[in-house]
């Protein structure tokens, strides 16, 4: 009787002790789990970086893998996280909201621009069915001469209207132009880089998925040589906004042709010449290009294929502020497009 009444205690303390470690475990945990979740939320959700691969022509280099890139964050060397290579997605598995933008420069002959109204109206054929595609006018200021939508007879209509709308707006302007001042189609670019974020905002359709947005400018380089571009494409490196200038040949040109390609370059599109069977942005002298009716099918098709062969990773950026990216590619005479260096 003794010994079971000493026993007993015993066996209550043994258990009230892996109680208590079990608690003090349990405690732990939760402090770790709690730490682990504040990390964690205090962390910005990783990003889809896209880029390109060239070649010496400005082609796109597709079915490249991930072995055959570099990528650097912060200096040093990084795995690829959820890469995608240029051949998994195509122009028409995401989505595209793209500005068409039209020097208002009388070097622009109307008749040239009015015979490329069928090549606009079939853009958005080339591209997923929830694309929508606008057209702008611009000057020293910006008119909208087709909203944003999925209308390929609005596309149509804008350029068919190209001659009527440019007089109009050289003699008062249409109400709801935009001023611009002499910032001229840089400052347009500028805008419409936030109506596409504004459109894909209140959009619900597009909102919550992964698009392509861009903006294809036709003008023969009239840009203000005055005008700074380094915070523009800033700005469009870091709204995603691919730029896709095209050329219109003119009769006299000169390198200055060469800040207007190099939107492309430092934003990650690719420049053309108006109808030239292939993209490239050398200047002189300047691939040969023709204004025949619907020469802007093959402008159109450069960017299409630009789109379906982009490379992208995911990447975190790190608590310490500014992270800066730089990709390689170990393949000799492919040249990398990355638009964005640092984030956030």
């Amino acid at each position: 009787m003794i010994r079971r009444a000493f026993a007993r205690p015993a066996g209550n303390r043994s258990r009230a002790g892996r109680a208590r470690q079990f608690g003090i475990s349990f405690l732990l945990l939760l402090l770790l789990q709690l730490t682990a979740f504040a990390q964690l939320s205090g962390r910005q959700p990783a990003e889809r970086i896209y880029f390109s691969a060239l070649d010496k022509a400005e082609r796109p280099v597709t079915r490249l893998a991930a072995a055959d890139f570099e990528l650097r964050v912060n200096g040093k060397v990084s795995p690829l996280v959820d890469f995608r290579d240029g051949s998994q997605g195509g122009s028409q598995s995401i989505p595209l909201v793209a500005w068409i933008m039209i020097d208002f420069n009388p070097n622009l002959q109307t008749g040239v621009i009015e015979q490329q109204a069928q090549a606009a109206s079939e853009m958005l054929a080339r591209f997923h069915p929830d694309s929508v595609a606008g057209v702008k006018l611009v000057s020293d200021r910006s008119e909208t001469l087709a909203p944003l939508e999925h209308d390929p007879n609005s596309l149509r209509s804008a350029f068919l209207q190209f001659g009527r709308r440019r007089t109009e707006l050289r003699a008062a302007g249409d109400d709801a132009s935009v001023v611009l001042g002499p910032g001229g189609i840089l400052r347009a670019i500028e805008l419409a880089i936030g109506e596409i974020e504004s459109y894909v905002r209140s959009t619900p359709n597009l909102s919550k998925r992964e698009i392509y947005r861009a903006i294809m400018i036709l003008s023969d380089g009239n840009i203000n040589p005055s005008y700074k571009t380094g915070p523009l494409c800033a700005l469009a490196a870091r709204e995603g906004v691919l730029l896709y200038p095209v050329f219109v040949p003119r009769t006299i040109y000169g390198s200055w042709v060469r800040d207007y390609f190099d939107l492309a370059r430092r934003t990650g599109g690719v420049a053309s010449v108006l109808g030239a069977l292939s993209p490239g942005s050398g200047v002189l002298p300047l691939t040969p290009g023709n204004t025949q009716p619907n020469a802007l099918s093959f402008n159109i098709l450069h960017m299409a294929r630009d789109l379906a062969a982009r490379y992208s990773f995911l990447l975190a950026p790190t608590q310490s502020g500014e992270t800066r990216i730089e990709v390689r590619c170990r393949i000799k005479d492919v040249r990398i497009r990355l638009p964005r260096h640092t984030l956030p």
